[in-house]
């Protein structure tokens, strides 16, 4: 796969997810970590951008958290 596609796949799914987000979904927190991995991926087949390979590694313990409490408030 070429970075050009990669990059379209997680364009894809980072727009996917956000919408779920703002429209309550859960799953988009998990949609959205999976294009943050394409998104590392392609900062690691790329030019190696080490920010942006840590800002991405951020991004999907942020949204591990965001899932975490959205489970935790539909259980209250």
């Amino acid at each position: 796969m070429t970075i050009l596609v990669l990059s379209i796949i997680a364009l894809i799914l980072s727009l996917t997810g956000n919408i779920l987000v703002n429209l309550k979904h859960k799953t988009g927190f998990v949609i959205w970590s999976i294009s943050n991995i394409f998104w590392i991926l392609v900062n690691f087949i790329g030019t190696i951008n080490i920010p942006q390979i840590l800002m991405f590694t951020a991004y999907i313990g942020l949204n591990i958290h965001g899932f975490v409490m959205w489970s935790k408030k539909e259980k209250v």
